[in-house]
């Protein structure tokens, strides 16, 4: 996954719990010639010499949904809908495109009206063709009457918020030159230039997709925790898990408490030759 990039499963599960779906996901993997490893400590190691490797974590069970993040294999998500029965969306952002992409045992439908099985009750049919199709408000323009956003969503789904930003950008880099032993501002200042920038959520199709998603009924913080806080949270817990008097490093504390229930989330990771 590039870190331009942000891709994530929204899964209707009831009742079922975050491990079945792991175990489905892992299912339509295999199925689609790849084997599971793991990467972190205490895990089977790194994927080396695979052509192909996806990475995801499965959420735990929220509000009848389940989360899956991570950019998926799309040939492996007909084999998970049909293992779990259930259809599933597909939310993505790339660059300047995006979308919601439904998809069953059949295959993938974009369509206004695959997503209407999936509107919110308090949203206009008229909100959710708007939010696909219609103009776009400005970034940082109100929201648009009409559309049924709580306040901490319209804040939200204006614009990334540049504070958030700065705080992860400032842990990356201190994290780095905390390994390296270096606090000099000019080293500080370059590597923060090197670090790669983060989806554009700002951007047209990132603002369309928060405002297709808003008119959904996930659960309406389905952005969080933010894959690579996720990540690095996971990293340290499994670290600490592993080996509970090794080395603790600059910002380790500050990742766990980020993503607090790290260990909670169930890794499938997976390499195909």
């Amino acid at each position: 996954m590039s870190a331009e990039s942000w891709h994530s499963l929204y899964i209707p599960t009831g009742e079922r719990q975050a491990q079945d779906v792991a175990c489905a996901l892992e299912d339509a993997l295999l199925a689609c010639g790849y084997q599971r490893y793991d990467p972190f400590p205490g895990g089977s190691g790194l994927a080396i010499g695979w052509v192909a490797r996806v990475r995801h974590f499965v959420a735990p069970a929220r509000q009848g949904w389940t989360r899956v993040l991570g950019q998926p294999d799309r040939q492996a998500l007909p084999l998970l809908a049909a293992t779990l029965g259930s259809p599933l969306l597909h939310a993505w952002l790339e660059g300047e495109t995006g979308g919601v992409t439904v998809w069953s045992a059949e295959g993938a439908d974009d369509s206004g009206a695959a997503l209407e099985r999936w509107r919110r009750p308090d949203c206009p049919a008229e909100a959710l063709a708007r939010a696909l199709n219609g103009p776009l408000e400005a970034a940082g323009a109100p929201p648009e009457p009409g559309l049924p956003l709580p306040a901490e969503v319209q804040a939200l789904a204006r614009s990334v918020d540049p504070e958030q930003a700065r705080r992860l950008t400032d842990r990356l880099t201190r994290t780095l030159l905390g390994k390296l032993g270096g606090s000099d501002p000019a080293i500080r200042a370059g590597a923060m230039a090197l670090l790669p920038a983060g989806p554009a959520w700002g951007s047209a199709a990132g603002r369309r997709l928060q405002a297709v998603m808003a008119c959904l009924c996930v659960p309406q913080d389905w952005r969080l925790p933010d894959e690579r806080d996720l990540l690095a949270a996971y990293q340290v817990a499994r670290a600490r898990q592993h080996r509970p008097g090794g080395l603790r490093l600059p910002g380790d504390d500050e990742a766990l408490a980020r993503v607090p229930d790290a260990l909670d989330y169930l890794p499938v990771y997976a390499g195909r030759r």
